[in-house]
C-alpha cells in the first residue's frame, strides 16, 4: 500500500462523520490521545478536529479510519478470527441465566449478568478496573471507569441512547495513576487489565484495535457485548418521553422496551410511549447496522429471547466460556433449567430467534 493510499481522519470526516454514520464510539480519540498527537476530540458525541491548527498537526497515520466500526477495511480478518460464518457469529453456548446476588437482583435489569460478570472480576483480582455507563442527573447515559465492584450499582440497567463506552480509554496513564495510588500490584498502564462492556459497534471497533495490536485496546482483557436493536439520539428521546409521558429527564429512575417503551419515575409512576412515537429520534448510523448480537466478543448478553427474570448469554471464545463456566461452578449465576419437552429444541429455536431479530433490525 502506498501512501497515497493511507485513509486519514479528513477522509473518515468525509466517509462516516459528516454523512451521519458515526456512532460515536471514541475509538479514534482513544488512539490518538494514546499516541500523544492531541489532534481530535469528541464534541457533542462528534468526533473532530480540536482547531484549524490540528489539520496541520495530523500526523495522518491512517489508523483512526481502519479502526472505525463504521469502514471496511479489516473486516473481512476479524470474521475470520471470530470465526464469524453468518449474522450471528460463532457461539460455542447459548443458555439463560440470572444473578444470585439479591442486591444485584434490586438495581439489575433482566438477568443481571453483566454487573454479576463484574462482581466476580474484581473479587478474583482478574481485573484492575471496568468500562461502563452510568447516568447523570439528566439521565444521560455518560462513560464511566469503575475500579471496583462497590461502584457497579450506578451502572446497573439498561442505556437507549449513546454513552462512548472507548473514549475513557484516551486517559489511559490517568487510569493507572488511579490504580497505582490505590495501592494495587501495577507498575505501568501496559500492565493494566480492564473489562470492556459495550454495543456491537464498540466492540467492533475495540477488536479491530487488538486485531492491529495497538494502544490502548491492549489492556482490554475481556469484551462483553451488549444486545443492541437500535439507539436513540438523547435529547430527541428526552423531549420526546417527556412529551408523551410528562416525565422529566431528572425524575426518570428506570427506562424498559417490551414492545413499548416504559418509562418509570421516581415516584414508581410508570408510563407507556408507542415505540413508533420514538423513530425519529433514532440515531443514523443505527439504520444500517447489520449487528444485534455482538459478533466480535468474547461473550454476548441481553434479554431477547430470554425467559422473565434472565438473561441470554452466548459464549464466543474459551476465554468467554471460562468465565461464565467459573461463575455457574461458584453460584454467582444460576442456569435456566429448561423444561424436559423443550431441551431438544430449545438451542436452534434461541438460535432463529436471534436470527430473526438481527434480520428485523437489517430491514428496519
Amino acid at each position: 500500500m502506498g501512501l497515497a493510499d493511507i485513509k486519514t481522519f479528513k477522509h473518515l470526516e468525509n466517509d462516516v462523520i459528516s454523512v451521519n454514520r458515526c456512532c460515536a464510539c471514541g475509538a479514534c480519540i482513544a488512539y490518538c490521545e494514546n499516541q500523544a498527537f492531541n489532534v481530535i476530540e469528541m464534541k457533542n458525541y462528534t468526533p473532530q478536529f480540536k482547531t484549524d491548527k490540528s489539520v496541520e498537526n495530523c500526523k495522518e497515520c491512517g489508523y483512526c479510519y481502519y479502526i472505525c466500526p463504521q469502514t471496511e477495511p479489516l473486516l473481512d480478518r476479524l470474521k475470520e478470527i471470530h470465526l464469524v460464518k453468518d449474522e450471528i457469529g460463532n457461539i460455542i453456548d447459548i443458555f439463560a441465566a440470572k444473578t444470585t446476588n439479591e442486591q444485584i437482583k434490586k438495581v439489575g435489569q433482566d438477568g443481571g449478568i453483566v454487573s454479576t460478570l463484574l462482581t466476580y472480576l474484581f473479587d478474583t483480582n482478574n481485573i484492575d478496573a471496568a468500562i461502563v455507563s452510568e447516568y447523570d442527573e439528566n439521565y444521560k447515559p455518560i462513560p464511566k471507569i469503575i475500579y471496583s465492584k462497590d461502584e457497579l450499582v450506578r451502572s446497573a440497567g439498561t442505556r437507549y441512547s449513546i454513552s462512548s463506552n472507548i473514549l475513557p480509554l484516551k486517559d489511559l496513564t490517568q487510569i493507572a495513576e488511579d490504580i497505582i495510588s490505590q495501592k494495587k500490584r501495577i507498575y505501568d498502564a501496559d500492565q493494566l487489565r480492564i473489562a470492556f462492556i459495550g454495543t456491537p459497534c464498540q466492540c467492533r471497533a475495540i477488536s479491530k484495535m487488538k486485531l492491529l495490536n495497538i494502544k490502548p485496546a491492549h489492556v482490554i482483557s475481556i469484551v462483553i457485548g451488549l444486545f443492541c436493536f437500535e439507539n436513540f439520539d438523547y435529547d430527541k428521546l428526552m423531549d420526546t418521553l417527556k412529551s408523551k409521558s410528562q416525565i422529566n429527564p431528572s425524575e426518570i429512575k428506570k427506562t424498559n422496551i417490551k414492545k413499548n417503551f416504559f418509562v418509570t419515575s421516581k415516584d414508581d409512576s410508570v408510563k407507556e410511549v408507542n415505540i413508533k412515537d420514538l423513530d425519529d429520534a433514532v440515531r443514523n448510523h443505527c439504520h444500517e447496522c447489520d449487528e444485534f448480537v455482538g459478533k466480535f466478543s468474547d461473550l454476548s448478553i441481553g434479554a431477547s429471547g430470554a425467559p422473565t427474570g434472565y438473561s441470554m448469554i452466548l459464549t464466543r471464545t474459551e476465554k468467554g466460556r471460562s468465565l461464565i463456566d467459573s461463575l455457574l461452578a461458584t453460584g454467582y449465576i444460576e442456569r435456566y433449567i429448561i423444561p424436559a419437552n423443550q431441551i431438544s429444541e430449545w438451542r436452534p429455536k434461541k438460535i432463529n430467534w436471534l436470527k430473526k431479530m438481527t434480520s428485523l433490525k437489517v430491514k428496519k
